[in-house]
């Protein structure tokens, strides 16, 4: 089925050409999982949302909108389970990078349908060519301009791709972010610089720490990661994924990972992980 698009809240799926996004990918973006009529982890998308647009200096948009939004998109489709994508546009303008103090933001959201979640038991890793230039102004949000992870994807040969710093130092996957066990400890990159804080990454250290498992944010070298004991991804589509290979090097033991997966199950079970539309 067609994705349901609405812009501004009238169902459509153009935008004019001025659009900042389109010309500058000057805007911000939330991918969503909808389960019956419920957004999973809402409060943590609209607070990084809203993060976004303190960094970027766009115009908030209120939440009832964009609750209301997403409410009259699933209307129009019949899916149980969907991904809801909203979009946040500085606006429109002409020529340059300079813009209006009045210029009024552009919302989009989109509705596909979400096929249930296979897990695998094998996934595997690789090192990307192209990673991420170090900008803390634009660091831990989720904006628009993703070339960085569109150079790293491509040629990649295995299931996902490590992306690295100006350092060589481990950031995130292309979508997601990544993390080691080594000696009983959690250990996941740092990112006050550059990379994108997940909104499940967020829901996984606060478990781990339920959990007594000790939780290190830091930087992480590529040795470190190698030599982890287990490693596995996150991001809002897939939650978890336990990593069996990264290269030549295999990764067989999960049982920590394991024990975080059953938590964060059991999280998104739990009706306040829910937001009504």
């Amino acid at each position: 089925m067609t994705p349901i698009v609405l812009i501004n809240g009238a169902k459509q799926s153009k935008i004019s050409i001025f659009n900042r996004n389109a010309q500058f990918g000057d805007g911000l973006f939330e991918t969503c999982v909808v389960e019956n009529k419920k957004i999973l982890f809402w409060v943590n998308h609209f607070a990084r949302l809203n993060r976004g647009c303190e960094q970027l200096k766009i115009s908030k948009v209120d939440e009832s909108i964009w609750l209301s939004d997403v409410k009259k998109a699933l209307s129009l489709c019949s899916y149980d389970r969907c991904v809801v994508k909203l979009i946040l546009s500085r606006g429109d303008s002409l020529r340059g990078y300079g813009f209006k103090d009045d210029i009024k933001p552009v919302r989009a959201v989109i509705v596909s349908e979400l096929q249930k979640a296979t897990f695998n038991n094998s996934f595997s890793l690789e090192y990307c060519q192209s990673g991420y230039d170090s900008n803390p102004k634009l660091a831990g949000i989720k904006h628009c301009n993703r070339l960085e992870q569109v150079l790293a994807r491509a040629g990649l040969k295995s299931d996902e791709g490590i992306m690295l710093d100006e350092n060589h130092n481990v950031i995130s996957v292309t979508q997601g972010n990544i993390y080691a066990i080594h000696d009983n400890i959690l250990i996941t990159p740092k990112l006050d610089k550059c990379g994108v804080e997940g909104t499940r990454r967020a829901v996984i250290l606060d478990l781990a720490k339920l959990l007594g498992i000790k939780v290190k944010v830091d930087t992480l070298s590529i040795k470190e990661l190698d030599q982890a004991d287990e490693v596995f991804i996150s991001n809002s589509i897939i939650g978890i994924q336990f990593i069996s290979q990264i290269g030549d090097i295999g990764f067989g033991n999960n049982s920590i990972t394991k024990k975080i997966k059953d938590a964060f199950k059991k999280k998104t079970e739990d009706s306040n992980s829910w937001q009504c539309i």
